[in-house]
């Protein structure tokens, strides 16, 4: 009986072939018929090289740093995150979303309590430990990285491909690429100048070569007089930033009234006397400062600023 059924299968199989238009046809509805995977696995390039995989695409997130948030938001994803860290106030929607500690310290309980699919760090202002602790927790943690403002369009492409949303995430890379290129043709042509970058009053803090700010500032051909230094950001003393002889010094003045960041000038009056330069310019911090699409402000306040003393 068996021997009968397979051969009469068989037969029809045969019959079926020899009518394309109807083998076809049956081959679509058997395809539609067939249930697919819900999702696929999600690998995700760590700064450090290691991966970090999701068995699917995640639904709730935690960001560890205010340029997360923003890059989660601009991904597409701003109704996945569950949790931010202090500082996270752009754009308007994230200051609803509840705070676990900041950078350094966050309360663990909260965060389990949470049960976050992903929690995204930003691996040169996360400490170790605290993401250690973490993973520890049975919590997938990403840990994300730019160097370059090429690199923030990716970095968008990656946290849609990790939130399953990849057309919004697309669109928001694609778009901020073509800015970036329109900038860097704009300037290309420009007179280099030579800078020195005060994030920090006191102490007195800068960057080296290697760190993104210093990328950003190269589109307007901006030459960072400590660009040769080892570390990421180091600390300088006034003295040292004299004698490198930048003719423009940028600062990041804060809007708030009350930051120690609003001291910037003034504190250099013992170093310079009367002296006209260096030129101090102010720059937003919140554009220069967090690796997120926002970062093109801050190249072109920058640029825009050396334009204009240009042509004076």
């Amino acid at each position: 009986m068996a021997g009968r059924t397979s051969h009469s299968a068989a037969r029809g199989l045969a019959q079926l072939i020899q009518k394309p238009w109807l083998f076809g046809l049956l081959l679509s509805l058997a395809a539609a018929l067939i249930p697919l995977p819900a999702s696929a696995a999600v690998n995700l390039l760590n700064a450090d090289g290691s991966i970090t995989t999701l068995s699917s695409p995640a639904e709730s997130v935690v960001t560890l740093s205010p340029n997360l948030a923003e890059l989660v938001f601009a991904a597409g994803g701003g109704d996945k995150l569950k949790a931010v860290v202090e500082w996270s106030d752009y754009p308007q929607a994230v200051k609803k979303i509840p705070r676990i500690g900041n950078a350094f310290r966050l309360d663990m309980e909260q965060l389990l309590s949470l049960k976050p699919d992903l929690v995204i760090a930003w691996d040169s202002g996360n400490p170790v430990d605290v993401l250690e602790k973490i993973e520890a927790l049975g919590i997938p943690v990403w840990r994300t990285g730019v160097s370059t403002p090429e690199q923030i369009a990716d970095l968008l492409e990656n946290i849609g491909a990790a939130l399953a949303t990849t057309q919004i995430a697309k669109i928001a890379a694609d778009e901020y690429r073509q800015a970036l290129r329109i900038l860097q043709q704009q300037y290309q042509q420009s007179p280099s100048f030579r800078y020195f970058i005060q994030l920090y009053a006191t102490p007195l803090y800068t960057v080296n070569g290697e760190h993104l700010i210093s990328h950003a500032l190269a589109v307007c051909r901006g030459v960072n007089v400590f660009s040769g230094l080892t570390t990421l950001a180091p600390a300088v003393s006034h003295e040292a930033v004299l004698a490198a002889a930048p003719e423009v010094i940028f600062y990041t003045q804060s809007d708030k009234p009350k930051s120690s960041h609003n001291n910037s000038v003034e504190i250099w009056s013992p170093w310079l006397g009367s002296s006209p330069d260096p030129r101090f310019t102010r720059l937003n911090p919140d554009w220069i400062t967090r690796p997120g699409p926002r970062l093109l402000a801050g190249i072109r306040q920058a640029c825009q600023s050396q334009q204009q003393r240009g042509h004076q």
